[in-house]
């Protein structure tokens, strides 16, 4: 491999990295993708994690704040994690701090129910809703729990 080919690689890294964050992983496969030999993307991956440019535990914390945020569960962040390139080990490592916030939960029903727990096929619809967001059983059953005891008696 000529020089010429590993400094193609690392700058074809560096433009990537300019639009949007990725993982170690995913930069390699898209190098590869763009037509850079296997050691060229190896090599340009290398350079930046050594440089600590490309961070894959830094960038799974963004990706938890980020879906957390936006009100998804720690099975689906963990699987939005996968998907995006990033080992097991880190995500576990940045899944460590993540909580669901009770408020989103709350918020997530009350959109789904509007006040009405008494409809047992709409219950069952919130709840298939909050398992396909990421949130486990027990989070969703402790949710419904505070929502039920949280609206008023009519």
């Amino acid at each position: 491999m000529s020089e010429e080919q590993y400094r193609a690689a690392l700058d074809a890294a560096a433009r990537q990295l300019s639009y949007r964050a990725l993982s170690a992983a995913a930069l390699r496969d898209k190098l590869i993708e763009k037509g850079h030999s296997e050691d060229a993307a190896d090599y340009a991956v290398a350079w930046l994690i050594e440089r600590r440019l490309l961070d894959d535990a830094a960038y799974a914390e963004s990706v938890v704040r980020s879906y957390a945020r936006r009100g998804y569960g720690a099975a689906r962040i963990r699987q939005e994690l996968t998907r995006r390139g990033v080992d097991r080990g880190t995500a576990e490592a940045a899944l460590l701090g993540y909580a669901p916030e009770p408020a989103q939960l709350r918020a997530l029903l009350d959109k789904r129910l509007r006040g009405d727990v008494s409809d047992r096929k709409e219950i069952d619809k919130a709840v298939a809703a909050l398992q396909r967001r990421g949130f486990s059983w027990q989070e969703i059953r402790d949710a419904l729990a505070e929502y039920g005891q949280q609206l008023p008696d009519e």
